[in-house]
Order: C-alpha cells, then sequence, then structure tokens
C-alpha cells in the first residue's frame, strides 16, 4: 500500500530522504494518478476528469519504504499560459536535477499510441541515460483488433525497450508492473 508523504512546488519543498525514486508521467489525462491509486489498492492519489489537475509533484512511499513520485501530466491543461510554463520547469527541474530518481515510467493512452511528444520524451531519456519504462495505459478501452493495431504500431516505432499494457479500472498487468517497479527498487 502507498502512502501519501508529501506535495512539492520546486527543489526546496521536495520530499528529503536517501532512497531511490520511481516517478510517473505522461501527457495529462493520461492515468497516472489512477495507476498510483492501482499500485496501493487504495485511493491515495487524486483523480479527475480535467486534464492538468495534478500540479505539483507528488511523493508516496510503500510499505518498505520505497518512495514513488507522481508528475503533472505534459501537454494539454486548462490553465493559464504562465502557470503551465511554471509547472513544466518544475518537471524539468526534477527530471534534471534529482539525484534520488532511479526510474521514469512514461506512460501513453493506448486509445493514441506514443505521440509525438512522448517520442521526443523517450528520446531526452536515453540522451540523459536514464532508465525508462513504457506503460499503454487505458487498454480496457480497446477491442482485440485495436490491440493488435497498437501492437503493431509500437512495433514499428523501433523502441529500445518493451511496452507493458496496463488497465488501472480493470487491474490488467497490474501485479507484473508490481514485479517489475519491486525490481527497480533493489
Amino acid at each position: 500500500m502507498l502512502h501519501f508523504i508529501k506535495s512539492a512546488s520546486n527543489s526546496q519543498s521536495w520530499y528529503n530522504h536517501d532512497k531511490v525514486e520511481i516517478c510517473f508521467i505522461g501527457r495529462s489525462n493520461v492515468g497516472k494518478s489512477s495507476l498510483i491509486n492501482s499500485l496501493s489498492n487504495s485511493a491515495v492519489s487524486k483523480v479527475s476528469n480535467t486534464p492538468g489537475r495534478t500540479q505539483l509533484i507528488n511523493f508516496f512511499e510503500d510499505d518498505q519504504k520505497n518512495v514513488y513520485v507522481d508528475l503533472p501530466g505534459y501537454g494539454f491543461a486548462q490553465m493559464p499560459k504562465d502557470k503551465l510554463e511554471k509547472m513544466h520547469q518544475m518537471i524539468d527541474e526534477y527530471l534534471q536535477n534529482r539525484k534520488n530518481l532511479k526510474t521514469i515510467v512514461l506512460l501513453f493512452d493506448s486509445r493514441r499510441g506514443i505521440l509525438d511528444q512522448d517520442l521526443d520524451f523517450i528520446n531526452w531519456a536515453q540522451q540523459a541515460k536514464k532508465n525508462i519504462i513504457l506503460l499503454a495505459t487505458k487498454i480496457d478501452k480497446l477491442n482485440q483488433a485495436q490491440k493488435h493495431k497498437l501492437l503493431v504500431s509500437l512495433k514499428e516505432l523501433n523502441l529500445e525497450k518493451s511496452v507493458l499494457l496496463v488497465s488501472s479500472l480493470k487491474r490488467t498487468n497490474i501485479d507484473n508492473l508490481k514485479k517489475l517497479l519491486a525490481s527497480e527498487f533493489k
């Protein structure tokens, strides 16, 4: 089970600890907070249908004191441009400067596939030598033909990483994700 620790808007307010962290990032409304709740088996993270609801860096710990970080989404959000720019700067500061960060979990909506912004992020992470896990979310929204089309399109991208297909709602592959994340904390 995950427990909420704190929210932070800048490096001075980050959670101070000596463990490694796994962070979750993706476009707005891709299901980051829902995934955190699925991993926790409880509603520790606020979920909204409104893109851009998560506006701070949220830190969580599990019972083993492993640290999970829910980052605001990138892309569309219903907020003023100056506030959106500050939020993006906050995310960049975390990703580039956080010494505890071990693994980045990039979520993308399986209905839309990997978009240009996602590819840009993957390329940045690889160049920055960041460990990255790719998750296709909301897989329960696809029928078999759509799942096949998604898998074909992912294969055509020639990504160096495999993609785990998950559904927070149906809990598809959540246990596999938990095992994968547990191995990242070792």
